[in-house]
């Protein structure tokens, strides 16, 4: 009988909320950018759609419902011909990436250009779950709202996809000033953590 392997645990690294707090300025100026960036208008090897909130009825959120309308317009323009579905349920199924794909085929994305990550419950692991379903991928568009995609591209990165791409989408979240500075805001954070060596 074979043993499972351990799992891995990290550790608490102290140092991090100090580190994060002096890359603000830097994760700031980085996401901002993010916001003015423009969609990739070159063809890819696949678009991933990134994760977002799934209501407790099952149903998309605005920002789910964005996502998937912009990547099923990407692909039926031929921009790649596989599309990645990402996100693991959190309280209680369906989970982002079966809800993803429910939309996707309801706007005629064939079920055979549909890939499943079933198993990430943050932007990190929407990235490093898809990398393992294209492991021989170089560009990938990422769908995500425009305050999202500098965390996104970075991750991408990370994660192994030597040219990510953005293509950002314009969602009832984004659309409100409100939502739009609170979320800005919380990918600043998100991202000072990540420049400063957490995820």
């Amino acid at each position: 009988m074979v043993s499972a392997a351990p799992a891995v645990v990290r550790r608490w690294d102290p140092g991090l909320p100090f580190r994060a707090v002096r890359e603000l300025s830097a994760a700031a100026q980085e996401v901002i950018h993010g916001t003015h960036m423009a969609g990739d208008d070159g063809k890819a090897d696949a678009i991933i759609v990134l994760g977002a909130l799934v209501l407790p009825d099952g149903e998309p959120s605005g920002s789910l419902r964005a996502r998937a309308a912009a990547a099923a317009m990407l692909f039926h323009e031929g921009r790649a011909p596989v599309v990645v579905a990402t996100g693991a349920h959190h309280r209680q199924p369906p989970g982002e990436a079966v809800v993803t794909r429910r939309l996707l085929l309801a706007a005629n994305v064939p079920d055979s250009a549909i890939l499943l990550e079933e198993k990430s419950r943050n932007t990190h692991g929407n990235l490093l779950f898809a990398r393992g379903l294209l492991p021989t991928a170089d560009r990938v568009l990422l769908v995500t709202e425009p305050f999202h995609l500098a965390r996104a591209l970075r991750l991408a990165r990370t994660v192994g996809f030597p040219d990510p791409r953005p293509w950002p989408v314009v969602s009832p979240a984004w659309g409100r000033p409100w939502d739009r500075w609170r979320l800005t805001l919380r990918d600043i954070a998100s991202l000072a953590l990540v420049r400063a060596g957490g995820v």
